[in-house]
């Protein structure tokens, strides 16, 4: 990725829905900062993982997709571009909510939370992909979005015995519920490499003048 690609993708990326939900992020720490030393930190980690999830979607939105395909760079490297200018967003903002509440917590364990953040952002990703590339539509954010919240509040719903939001954080309940956020973040990371792939690649090249 050359500097121009990265700037015209800032340039998409900013347009897009994703400063709202960061900034919304910023907001929720600084509004519930003092519930970090009453062992809400998880909680509030959480929801900023959610929103910054929501704000990672939208940088699937190509809505110059139609002329941009004139470009000399191809969808899934436009894609990939602005997801990668979403993250270097996000990532350092949701690290630095896990330290402060790493610091404010004591020995509340954030920092695995991670696996549940990278899971539901690559869900929502990796959906809104899909449907740019297979329902041909170049806002998809706002399909996926909602779907990416009732995901969250569903996961929330699960029975024990499928908890991917236990109350306790240790033992056997907790690293089953580990195991199945870096399932579900492998199995969408397949679909976001699928749905990000060129269709045109493996076909063989059309001679002139062939039927």
């Amino acid at each position: 990725m050359n500097a121009s690609l990265i700037a015209a993708s800032w340039t998409v990326v900013r347009r897009s829905g994703l400063l709202i939900p960061v900034a919304a992020a910023v907001l929720l720490v600084g509004a519930t900062s003092h519930l970090f030393d009453d062992g809400y930190a998880a909680q509030v980690l959480r929801g900023v993982g959610v929103l910054l999830a929501c704000g990672w979607v939208s940088t699937m939105d190509d809505p110059m997709g139609e002329v941009a395909a004139g470009s000399m760079y191809p969808r899934s490297v436009r894609s990939l571009a602005r997801a990668v200018v979403g993250l270097a967003l996000i990532v350092p903002l949701w690290l630095g909510v896990a330290v402060l509440g790493e610091w404010r917590a004591g020995e509340l364990p954030l920092f695995p939370l991670g696996p549940e953040a990278a899971g539901l952002g690559l869900a929502g990703v990796a959906a809104a992909a899909g449907l740019r590339a297979w329902g041909d539509r170049h806002q998809p954010s706002y399909l996926a979005v909602p779907g990416l919240v009732a995901l969250a509040v569903g996961i929330n719903s699960l029975p024990r015995g499928w908890a991917m939001v236990p109350f306790q954080t240790w033992g056997p309940p907790w690293e089953a519920a580990q195991l199945r956020w870096a399932a579900l973040a492998l199995l969408c990371a397949g679909l976001l490499v699928a749905a990000l792939r060129d269709p045109m690649a493996g076909r063989p090249a059309q001679r002139d003048g062939a039927s």
